[in-house]
């Protein structure tokens, strides 16, 4: 039977894990990264963007790169398994159970890197035009839906304060389709006002699209609006592993329940790292210097520090 004893076992192989498996590789540890089976949160990307050297790249083009380079320093496996649960063992390490059974895989580290998923609204519509004409990070896909009519999606106080501001960076042209239970202040409403930004109040209940491009939505009241592109976040959920871990581990989370960590992205459980969105939205290029820095900061702590005082 193969070994199932690594150095450090990854689970999630997007920007992050990928990143930490590359640095890892190359200073010989033993690795293994777990890939869920199904398509990754940036399956629907039609290019990812800001970051430097692969700004363009499919999410998947970028993955088969990265493994070209990791495998040329024969130390890191990739296995295609959702993992379950992750506990603490008797040698201070971890046992990782994937969702095919078997003996578990043990591990001196574990990185987590799975990140959470979107909960995609029930509207008609909505998915044959995400990622394209539909566009969560005005950052990420902002360009590519440049100076068309954008639908600034208001679900929450977050995107109250933000999405006004942002969309002037690729249009100037924009109407704001506010949600009933968000209540704006009297100072939201002027500055809408003062820059010219319809309001249309109401839930959107159907996207109207031509291949995927946004041409209209209709509200619950009925009344519809001429839109080319919809700047609307979907609510994100947090993967039944990192509940998992929460109730393994005691670990802390915010109001987001984003897991916490020190600046090193170590949880408060020693050997147990959180990397990329599972701390927070994090682009590609945010979620593998993330993954980097664990990475340096598991090789730096790997050999015991002997004490260099001198002694009289």
């Amino acid at each position: 039977m193969t070994e199932q004893h690594y150095d450090i076992a990854i689970i999630g192989g997007g920007p992050a894990g990928l990143q930490a498996a590359l640095i890892l590789a190359r200073t010989r540890k033993r690795v293994i990264i777990f890939d869920a089976p199904e398509p990754p949160r940036n399956a629907a990307s039609h290019g990812v963007h800001n970051f430097v050297g692969l700004d363009g790249l499919l999410p998947a083009q970028i993955r088969e790169q990265a493994w070209q380079q990791i495998d040329v320093y024969n130390s890191a496996e990739r296995r295609i398994e959702r993992i379950i649960d992750v506990q603490a063992n008797a040698e201070g390490g971890f046992d990782v159970s994937g969702e095919a059974g078997g003996t578990p895989f043990t591990a001196k580290h574990v990185i987590v890197a799975t990140g959470f998923r979107d909960v995609y609204p029930d509207v008609p519509g909505y998915l044959a035009c995400w990622g394209k004409s539909i566009i969560a990070c005005p950052f990420c896909d902002g360009y590519e839906n440049r100076d068309r009519v954008w639908g600034l999606v208001i679900t929450s106080l977050r995107a109250l304060e933000h999405l006004p501001i942002l969309y002037q960076h690729w249009t100037k042209h924009a109407k704001i389709i506010l949600y009933p239970d968000i209540a704006p202040e009297a100072a939201h409403l002027a500055d809408f006002a003062a820059r010219g930004i319809p309001v249309h109040m109401g839930k959107i209940v159907e996207v109207h699209h031509t291949s995927g491009e946004v041409n209209a939505v209709t509200l619950d009241s009925g009344e519809q609006v001429e839109v080319g592109t919809l700047l609307w976040t979907p609510p994100e959920q947090a993967l039944p592993l990192t509940q998992k871990l929460i109730a393994n581990f005691g670990l802390e989370v915010d109001e987001n329940d984003h897991l916490k960590t020190d600046a090193m992205h170590q949880t408060a459980v020693k050997g147990l790292w959180a990397v990329g969105d599972i701390q927070g939205w994090a682009s590609s290029l945010g979620a593998a210097f993330a993954g980097s820095q664990a990475a340096y900061a598991i090789i730096r702590d790997w050999y015991p520090h002997h004490n260099q005082e001198k002694h009289a």
